[in-house]
């Protein structure tokens, strides 16, 4: 009897183990209607593409799903890029991730910020992050509490960046920003950013770091996540205040090669006025 119930549990077990596997390449590529208050006309339809979380050179297939990511914004075709963190967990995948991310040219740009796995600020014995500031041949740029202008119908858009490394002081998000009459969009590795922001600081927040639990299990209130199970502001679209804020479940995994519940996604942000 007792061999039959360790031989049963052993089987459950690989059996929950296959699935995360497969669940971990099983990527979501779906385009979600952003409502944004005070959304100029100009920008109503703007696409974002938003990735986070690639997690490269991880042990784990985190590269095939960020092929898949980028597969789709080639198809989308979006006006803008948003990488909100994590983006290798080695140095050595840095090439691949420069090449595959040269295949997008979005024609607002592409930019990035860093995650705790980029600094080094992680508890991950197989992550040796690293910050990448020249991501040729893309044209992705590196956000370091740092921010840029675009022009897209003749409204000024000011994308900043908060850098992860909390080690050092950092600047307040929203002096990130200068004044006008500019649409702001923040990026932000860690959700908890938004909570703390000031109202009308910026219209829009894009964040990840949580992997929707990346590994989770049914529950009677919902899923049980066994990562980052305390976020406030966890997975999907919210409203604080004048701001929405989105956070992506990202493409890779960190630990464990696997996801339950928590499939990867790549989202193309298509914008609305509220």
């Amino acid at each position: 009897m007792a061999n039959r119930a360790v031989g049963g549990l052993a089987a459950a077990a690989a059996g929950l183990a296959c699935w995360g596997l497969f669940e971990s390449q099983w990527l979501s590529t779906r385009t979600l209607e952003v409502p944004v208050e005070g959304l100029p006309p100009a920008l109503d339809g703007l696409g974002v593409l938003h990735l986070s979380d690639f997690h490269a050179g991880a042990p784990a297939l985190n590269v095939r799903t960020l092929k898949l990511a980028v597969d789709f914004g080639v198809q989308c075709r979006p006006d803008l890029v948003a990488v909100t963190g994590d983006l290798v967990n080695h140095p050595r995948a840095v090439p691949v991730v420069a090449r595959e991310l040269a295949r997008l040219t979005p024609p607002l740009g592409m930019y990035a910020v860093t995650g705790n796995h980029d600094v080094g600020d992680t508890n991950d014995p197989l992550s040796h992050g690293t910050v990448v500031e020249d991501w040729r041949p893309s044209k992705l740029l590196l956000l370091r509490d740092s921010m840029v202008e675009v022009t897209h119908g003749g409204v000024t858009i000011q994308v900043a960046g908060t850098d992860a490394d909390m080690k050092t002081p950092r600047p307040a998000p929203e002096t990130l920003f200068e004044g006008g009459d500019a649409f702001r969009i923040l990026l932000a590795h860690y959700p908890d950013v938004a909570v703390d922001l000031p109202d009308g600081a910026c219209s829009l927040v894009l964040s990840g770091h949580l992997h929707g639990g990346q590994i989770c299990l049914p529950g009677p209130g919902g899923k049980i996540k066994f990562g980052h199970a305390r976020g406030e502001l966890d997975e999907g679209v919210f409203q604080r205040g004048g701001t929405t804020v989105v956070v992506s479940r990202g493409t890779g995994t960190t630990l464990l090669p696997f996801r339950v519940l928590a499939r990867p996604e790549a989202c193309l942000l298509r914008l609305r006025p509220r």
